[in-house]
């Protein structure tokens, strides 16, 4: 069957040969090219994040339903409480592909180092994760001692996973940490149109979103960037 083959190419042209193995190649190449291109373009990926209010979750129906591709779980609040889904959210976000992150519920009630321990304790660390989250959403009362409580637990945290966290937060607190953090992410919770500042990465466009899987109202997120700058955000 070999020299069958063989001889059947023998017959073809060697032109030919050479003319079809140019177009293959340029597919390749070009699909290659492509591939590239689609990396590094702009583009919106659309996520979800939850915490025990949405109840029982089929993380099976929210993969499946096309659209959501990320999810924020809520970990932790203060220095004590943990939210009781995580652990089942975290197990079962990640079996059916979605790319996940954990969040904090920061307090002014508690020092930022305690607050750090309690998140360090709960969320596991794991290859593929999206940075750890601080969701910053009460009233600030004492900017300079809040501002030193913050800096402590994103140091800790950041020592820990090796990835800058993410801040979530209204155009209020933005406005108040930008310029403390510039090379951090932040992720703008405007539900009252596009976000009024400029340097968003993640946004929270929605808190009674339907998604398939989720029975309750839910929050809707988008990301703002490439699917190459999304995957290098990933711990490693």
């Amino acid at each position: 069957m070999k020299n069958l083959f063989k001889g059947k190419l023998n017959k073809i042209p060697k032109p030919v040969l050479i003319c079809c193995g140019a177009v293959i190649a340029a597919a390749l190449i070009g699909f290659g090219g492509y591939e590239g291109f689609r990396l590094f373009m702009p583009t919106t990926i659309y996520g979800i994040d939850a915490s025990h209010y949405q109840g029982d979750i089929s993380w099976r129906a929210v993969a499946e339903s096309g659209n959501v591709k990320f999810v924020y779980l809520k970990a932790t609040e203060g220095k004590s409480y943990q939210d009781p889904n995580f652990s089942e959210y975290w197990s079962g976000a990640s079996k059916f592909g979605l790319t996940e992150g954990a969040y904090h519920y920061y307090s002014q009630s508690s020092t930022g180092a305690e607050q750090a321990s309690n998140f360090i304790a709960t969320v596991p660390k794991a290859k593929g994760k999206l940075p750890p989250a601080i969701d910053i959403e009460t009233s600030i009362t004492t900017q300079s001692d809040f501002k030193t409580q913050l800096a402590d637990y994103v140091r800790l945290v950041t020592a820990h996973y090796g990835q800058k966290p993410v801040f979530y937060v209204p155009p209020k607190v933005y406005n108040m940490l930008y310029d403390d953090y510039k090379g951090y992410s932040f992720w703008v919770i405007d539900i009252s149109g596009s976000p009024t500042v400029n340097g968003w990465a993640f946004w929270q466009y929605s808190e009674k979103g339907t998604v398939g899987g989720v029975d309750s109202k839910v929050d809707l997120d988008r990301y703002r960037g490439s699917l190459w700058s999304f995957r290098s955000l990933l711990s490693k």
